[in-house]
């Protein structure tokens, strides 16, 4: 065991601030510049969470695509479509 386990947290995590604090500080006199947190003010910057594309799409169909969409969709022309782009890729 060491001496950190016997430590409450409220104390550990106080002294880790300082440890960061102190890091920065040296980091920023070495760089001549100031260190911030990860992602910086820049906009975009930082790993994106998810990446999701939502396109509208407007289709004219005849009432036979209509139809073969449908069962290719088991009775929905939405799944049928998607069902039709994934087969495509």
């Amino acid at each position: 065991m060491s001496f950190v386990d016997d430590l409450p947290p409220e104390v550990l995590e106080k002294v880790w601030e300082e440890m960061e604090r102190k890091r920065k500080e040296a980091l920023s006199k070495k760089l001549g510049r100031p260190v911030l947190d990860w992602g910086g003010k820049r906009k975009g910057a930082g790993r994106p969470k998810f990446l999701i594309y939502n396109t509208t799409v407007k289709l004219e169909l005849s009432a036979v695509q209509k139809k073969v969409l449908a069962e290719m969709g088991d009775g929905k022309i939405e799944k049928g479509v998607q069902k039709l782009i994934n087969e495509a890729m």
